[in-house]
């Protein structure tokens, strides 16, 4: 029943519920682009919103139905997916499950979740049995309109109806004035400039950090699209192995925790052998090998590092330095390099003039790699926008800026671009983005970003 509530669902999303708005599109376009990435598939992204709704569509190969069916248990709360420490822009494993109560939450008369995938539509409605006050979930599954529409289609491939749809829906409400409102708290103004900019923006940062996707939005009619610049441009994949070399101790204790819990409640327990198989340079069975014996480990299982009520910390501290030793650490490039072509295209397209344009790009040296890329481009005196800000981690638009403080001075983003006279009525665009394995929040909502050094 936590999730039921605005209170906890303000907890798990780190943002309050006139933002909501933001968070269900933030976290519907992560996992479309994710479900995209992991077939290979350049992601076509379409953003609806309209007075009754959100919906995203993906021309990805389509939610598992598993997926949704453990998104729909509130028996278990977290996903062992929490603890895995990888360049992706997620990092929690929760967002359907979060998603899934927050209809009935806004709208709970008639607040619902409609999701097409593999054929079906699933019309999905949450609430709470009065009696055990538990969460009673309600699927009501039907085929979907887009396989009957296409039946008697008589090319066999277009017959599937490819990717995942997914719609957030309430019922339709104005304002005293007669203009559209969400019933979000107090009622959020759709055409409120700021609010509708601000949506906006979110779209079109992922568009900027995201090379390879073609992303449109429409909103309330108003379609506007940004295409892919390089539909076979790299990135590190969510299916990628993870790198032993991206740990300390404690998350891979943390890590081996999780997946044993995953085990016990599944009734199932895997080998180490095949915990060592989801690290990068370590898949081969012969440097498995090798891991084994030096750790110790052959023929065991994961469970076995559990001592009485605790993990045995020696032990899975002498697992990650072998595993270290045999596998070469990531390189920053293989993270992926968003590149000034692609930036330049983007900032131009929203008019910045050309010879105002620079990029800049740091790769680290030392330690867990990193690509820290940025742009900025000016306006012109005769433009009325002011200065515009597109900030993020891991190929993930962000609701607020992350880079709030950061150096020896602790100042932030927005500070040393007015130190540098791009303050907020400047019309000028700056991007600034962040690929790195192991990124770290200050709150739930990752807002904004732990980042150390003076530099």
């Amino acid at each position: 029943m936590d999730f039921f509530s605005e209170k906890e669902l303000v907890t798990q999303t780190g943002h309050e519920i006139r933002e909501w708005p933001l968070v269900l599109l933030k976290e519907l376009i992560d996992n479309a682009l994710d479900a995209c990435e992991e077939t290979d598939v350049a992601p076509v992204i379409d953003v609806m919103a309209d007075a009754t709704g959100i919906t995203v569509k993906d021309n990805g190969p389509g939610l598992p139905e598993k997926t949704l069916e453990g998104a729909m248990d509130f028996t278990i709360r977290a996903s062992n997916r929490e603890a895995y420490v990888a360049p992706d822009r997620g990092a929690q494993g929760n967002a359907l499950k979060t998603i899934l109560p927050m209809p009935v939450v806004i709208d709970p008369q008639h607040g619902k979740l409609i999701i097409e995938a593999h054929g079906k539509r699933h019309i999905i409605t949450c609430g709470a049995d009065p009696i055990s006050q538990r969460a009673a979930v309600h699927d009501d599954v039907t085929d979907s309109e887009n396989v009957k529409k296409r039946s008697s289609c008589s090319d066999d491939k277009a017959r599937f109806f490819i990717g995942t749809e997914v719609r957030i829906e309430w019922s339709p409400r104005e304002d005293c004035d007669g203009d559209i409102v969400w019933p979000f708290n107090d009622l959020l103004p759709v055409y409120d400039g700021g609010f509708a900019e601000r949506f906006r923006s979110i779209v079109e940062g992922f568009s900027i950090f995201n090379p390879h996707a073609t992303i449109s939005l429409d909103w309330f009619g108003n379609k506007t699209t940004w295409s892919a610049t390089d539909t076979a441009w790299q990135k590190w994949k969510p299916h990628q192995p993870t790198s032993s070399h991206w740990y300390e101790a404690a998350h891979l204790e943390r890590l081996i925790g999780a997946y044993i819990t995953h085990d016990r409640d599944a009734g199932t327990g895997r080998f180490v052998s095949d915990f060592i198989a989801e690290f990068d340079g370590l898949t081969g069975s012969g440097k498995r090998s090798k891991v084994l014996d030096e750790a110790g480990l052959k023929r065991v299982k994961l469970s076995e590092f559990v001592v009485g009520d605790r993990l045995d910390s020696d032990r899975i501290a002498k697992l990650l330095a072998t595993m270290q030793e045999l596998a070469r650490p990531v390189k920053p490039r293989r993270l992926g390099v968003i590149g000034e072509e692609h930036f330049r295209a983007r900032l131009l397209a929203m008019g910045v003039q050309e010879n105002s344009f620079s990029y800049s790009k740091k790769l680290s040296r030392d330690g867990l790699p990193f690509v820290l890329e940025s742009a900025f481009g000016w306006l012109g005196d005769e433009s009325k926008d002011s200065r515009r800000i597109f900030s993020g981690a891991n190929w993930r638009a962000a609701i607020k800026n992350p880079f709030r403080t950061f150096g020896s001075t602790g100042e932030g983003l927005e500070a040393t671009l007015s130190d540098m006279r791009a303050g907020r009525n400047e019309p000028i665009v700056f991007v600034l983005h962040l690929a790195h394995p192991r990124v770290e929040y200050t709150d739930r909502g990752k807002s904004a970003l732990v980042i150390g050094g003076a530099e």
